[in-house]
């Protein structure tokens, strides 16, 4: 932000825990938008398929039954242009 010309420049980390009712859900809010949303458009069908297995098996320590409570933050910065 400093690069960018902002001053009184705020930092924040905002912890917070992801619920997912399905590895569906977990799949859809992590392909179907955010910074990886337009690579996975292109995907053919087994690659589609590959993601979403190697994705649910990275987050399958937070799995309880069907559903998903996956840690997350989210950092959000404020300043004066």
């Amino acid at each position: 932000m400093l690069r960018a010309g902002f001053a009184s420049i705020d930092i924040a980390r905002l912890p917070t825990t992801l619920h997912y009712r399905s590895g569906d859900d977990a799949c859809g809010a992590a392909f179907a938008g955010g910074p990886v949303a337009l690579a996975y458009s292109k995907f053919d069908a087994a690659t589609r398929s590959e993601a979403h297995a190697e994705y649910l098996a990275s987050i399958d320590s937070w799995r309880t039954g069907t559903t998903y409570d996956v840690p997350g933050e989210f950092v959000v910065g404020c300043g004066i242009a």
